[in-house]
């Protein structure tokens, strides 16, 4: 009989730095990039950018939203360990995920020890628990086999005490995210229920070069066409940001780097006017990140003493995402069907996927951040300084630089006086 219930739930934290942040500082690290930006990590990177897109389109249009494609993928490559026939080749073809598992595991393994960072203006934290009720019938297999590959903490709860165990992981969930998510579960989520598989990662940065707050003003905000629509609480800061305007993407990218490092920075992604934030990922998707990273190196070196003029607004974006219709759209399906379900290797009675919830914080201030195509950059006009002006709708994506990983993307649309 099917009854039990998997639910995932996937969840982010992006808050800032007021001042100075205290910590161990860490050593730089060096790894071959040629082998952590291909592979697994471009896999993830292609699906990272199909989610965005794909959710961006199911979204209102004038609603912000904020997500983090890595922990999707990692909760999407637990389930599939547990999965066969159609169920995981569904799940393996959304998430690129390949066939062969050892190298699969080994360079999982590789990308997301990258994806701790602990310094004095940069803390990159991230956290996989299953929680399992008591009488659970799950494989000792696969419990094994994804707290030693995926660094997956099993933690037993009571599911029939709904909300003593609601409160408890809860209270789990807003420690590992520094309070900024408080509440994850409800107690309806455990009716029928026999696992929670949950998957957070939390980033506070301070930027390399922070804004003056005595500059922040109101400004007008327009959407794709021009037309103003709200006001701002606009930032201002005048820095050598290295700046690429990618004419095959038609888009003008600004990278913001946090921390003195170099491990992570803020790309924004402002399309060209009258080009919509869809139809600018879609031509993303033809771009390798390697690609814009290039472009955005030459132009720092070819124009290093250049300053950018950057606007951008301050801003605190919270979702609530229920990926379900999403996922399906991107092909998986017999995951969240109760009679087609095939989940054999993760439980001894049949189950399925009722629900994949992403939770996901993010703001922005002056201090910081709690295919083939013909790319061309263009910098023959660069004289002095360029003015880089996100005053209509704009993509973003926070980058772990060494392995190419999307940590948080999303976008802004709709103005706030923040």
């Amino acid at each position: 009989m099917y009854g039990s219930v998997f639910v995932l739930i996937s969840l982010c934290s992006l808050a800032l730095i007021f001042g100075q942040q205290t910590g161990t500082p860490q050593a730089p690290l060096t790894p071959s990039e040629s082998y952590l930006h291909n592979g697994l990590s471009q896999n993830i990177g292609n699906f990272s950018l199909e989610l965005l897109n794909f959710t961006s389109r199911l979204i209102s249009p004038q609603q912000n939203m904020v997500l983090s494609p890595i922990t999707v993928w990692t909760i999407l490559a637990v389930t599939a360990e547990g999965a066969d026939l159609t169920t995981r080749n569904e799940i393996r073809y959304a998430a690129r995920i390949p066939r062969n598992k050892t190298r699969t595991h080994r360079e999982f393994q590789e990308i997301f020890r990258y994806l701790v960072v602990n310094t004095t203006t940069v803390e990159l934290a991230k956290m996989n628990a299953l929680f399992a009720d008591v009488k659970s019938d799950l494989e000792k297999d696969f419990l094994d086999l994804v707290l030693r590959v995926y660094d997956t903490r099993i933690i037993s709860v009571d599911f029939e005490a709904a909300d003593q165990t609601a409160e408890r992981i809860n209270t789990f969930i807003s420690q590992v995210t520094h309070g900024k998510i408080p509440v994850l579960v409800e107690k309806s989520n455990f009716q029928n229920s026999k696992a929670i598989l949950t998957s957070a990662v939390y980033f506070k940065g301070q930027w390399t070069s922070p804004f003056n707050k005595s500059l922040t003003e109101r400004m007008p905000f327009f959407d794709s066409d021009g037309k103003q629509i709200g006001e701002v609480n606009m930032m201002y800061n005048r820095y050598t940001y290295p700046f690429a305007n990618i004419r095959s993407m038609q888009a003008r990218i600004l990278e913001l780097p946090y921390g003195k490092e170099n491990r992570l920075s803020m790309l924004v992604m402002l399309p060209y006017t009258n080009v919509s934030l869809e139809a600018m990922f879609l031509n993303f998707r033809k771009v390798h990140l390697d690609t814009v990273f290039n472009e955005l190196k030459l132009s720092q070196e070819n124009y290093s003493d250049d300053e950018v003029e950057c606007y951008l607004p301050r801003f605190k974006i919270e979702s609530n995402l229920l990926l379900n219709s999403v996922l399906k759209e991107m092909g998986v399906n017999y995951l969240f069907d109760e009679q087609k379900a095939q989940l054999p290797f993760m439980a001894r009675t049949p189950m399925y996927v009722s629900s994949i919830i992403h939770k996901a914080h993010i703001e922005v201030t002056e201090e910081g951040t709690v295919a083939t195509a013909v790319t061309a950059a263009e910098f023959a006009n660069r004289i002095g300084s360029v003015v880089f002006a996100a005053n209509r709708p704009f993509a973003y994506l926070i980058i772990e630089k060494i392995t190419n990983s999307i940590v948080f993307g999303g976008f802004y649309q709709q103005p706030s006086l923040y």
